[in-house]
Formats: C-alpha cells, structure tokens, sequence
C-alpha cells in the first residue's frame, strides 16, 4: 500500500480506512436486499441501479482523495491502487457482516436463499412451459435448475471469503477506467516539492 512510510501515507490510509465504512455499509444494504428479493420478485429489479451506486462512489471518493490531500495531482497507477486498497477495506468489513449474519443471526439463510433461487427458476420455467414457444430454450433452462439443485450449500464462511474475493477483483476491474478519469497531473507537477511520491525533480 502506497505512501505508508510517511505522514501523507498514513493520512491517504486513515482516510480510505474511513471512507471505506459508509462504502461498506452500502455493500450490506445491497447484501440484504439481494437476500430479500429471493422472497420478493419486485424487489429485485433494485439490485441492478444499486451496484451502479459503486462505480460513482468510488470516483467520487478518489477525486476527492486527489483535491484534498494529493495537491490535486495523482499518477493513473496511484488512483488504481487507492481504489483497490479502499474496496478491500470496504470488502472486509461486508464479508465480516456476511459471516454473522449467516452464522449468528440468521442460521439456514444461506441454504433458504439458494431454494428461493431454484424455486423461481422452476416458476419460470413452468410459465414459459405454459406459454408454449419456448421450447427450443426448455431443455437448457431445466439443465440450469438440475445444476443448482446439485450445488453444496457453501457454509458462511466460505460465503464471506467469496464475497470479499468478487470485490477485491470487481475493484482490479472496475478501477482501471476510473483510474484514467481521476488522474490528474499539472504542468508544475514535476517541480513541485509536495508531490505524493515525494520526488521532486
């Protein structure tokens, strides 16, 4: 992690430490509402707007980094690497969620929302069955449904660790266009003596 031999360094970290909180509890949320909408059809069409959210914190989040404490100046690499570092953060304080959540508090949800899941496919597949027309796409569907009647259950542990794997690499992904948004490097930047790298010219 950049910069954490020097006081800018640990001002950078405290601050994507902080920011990562709020960006977490938006993980939850997100987390909490996928789980709803296995027993609630409508609430699914809020999953695909609120995984927009991510994309727009994190500029928001990094440009700021680069106003307030970058001299307005930040290298691509650096603003990849601040994102990365600020989703792991973030991704670690939801996968603790996930662990308590499906170990403490609500014992068996994991097992009830992979049935919910297989149970809609099955709900679907018998409409589009009544419906007629579809045949050509039956046999696929219903092999779907066979492959996740066959799944293990994953205990809630593996759950979390799967979880903060997706963000960590959503964020190597996803950073890369951010990155080259956010950087920004002025003229004066390699005769500044405050730049982030410490490296005057």
């Amino acid at each position: 992690m950049l910069f954490q031999s020097n006081p800018l360094g640990r001002m950078v970290n405290n601050y994507l430490m902080l920011m990562a909180l709020p960006l977490a509890g938006w993980f939850i949320v997100e987390y909490l509402v996928k789980n709803a909408s296995t027993s609630n059809i409508m609430l699914s069409f809020f999953t695909l707007p609120m995984m927009a959210v991510t994309p727009i914190a994190l500029w928001w989040i990094i440009r700021r980094l680069r106003r307030e404490y970058l001299y307005d100046s930040i290298l691509g690499i650096q603003a990849w690497s601040f994102g990365v570092q600020l989703m792991f953060y973030a991704g670690l304080i939801e996968a603790l969620f996930i662990y308590v959540y499906n170990e403490f508090l609500v014992p068996g949800n994991i097992a009830r929302v992979q049935q919910a899941a297989i149970a809609q496919y099955e709900s679907a597949y018998t409409t589009l069955e009544t419906l007629g027309g579809y045949e050509k796409w039956m046999p696929k569907f219903q092999e779907t449904i066979e492959q996740m009647k066959e799944l293990p259950v994953t205990s809630p542990i593996e759950t979390a660790i799967s979880t903060l794997s997706n963000d960590v690499f959503f964020a190597i992904i996803l950073m890369i266009p951010i990155a080259l948004i956010v950087r920004r490097r002025p003229a004066a930047y390699d005769s500044n003596p405050n730049r982030p790298d410490g490296n005057a010219q």
